[in-house]
C-alpha cells in the first residue's frame, strides 16, 4: 500500500509543475499539493497543508478523473460502496463539492 504525506492508498498526479496527492486517512480522502515532488507541501489559503475531499469514504484508492488547468475543475472519483461518488474543486483543491448522481 502506497503512503505519501501520511495518506494511505495514495495516488499522485503531476500537472503544470505541481504534484497533487490524494489518499485515505481516518475515514476520509484528503488532497495535498507539492511544488518540489513531495519534499514539502504547499499551503492552502487557510494555512493547511491538506484538504478533506470526502468523508466518509471506503479505504481504497481514489481516481483522479480530470484536471483542466490550475484554478479550474479538478475532479475525483471516491469509492463509497456500492457507488463511486464524484467530487469537484474549482479552486485548485481548496474546497470540494459532491456532484449530483446522474440517473
Amino acid at each position: 500500500m502506497a503512503t505519501i504525506g501520511g495518506l494511505s492508498h495514495a495516488m499522485a498526479f503531476e500537472f503544470n509543475g505541481l504534484l497533487y496527492v490524494i489518499g485515505y486517512r481516518a475515514g476520509g480522502q484528503y488532497l495535498r499539493r507539492s511544488a518540489d515532488k513531495g519534499q514539502s507541501w504547499l499551503r492552502f489559503g487557510d494555512g493547511s497543508e491538506e484538504k478533506l475531499v470526502a468523508l466518509p469514504s471506503d479505504e481504497q484508492r481514489v481516481a483522479f478523473v480530470k484536471m483542466g488547468t490550475q484554478g479550474r475543475a479538478l475532479v475525483v472519483g471516491v469509492p463509497n460502496f456500492p457507488d463511486i461518488d464524484v467530487y469537484v474543486s474549482y479552486d485548485d483543491g481548496g474546497s470540494w463539492e459532491q456532484e449530483e448522481p446522474v440517473s
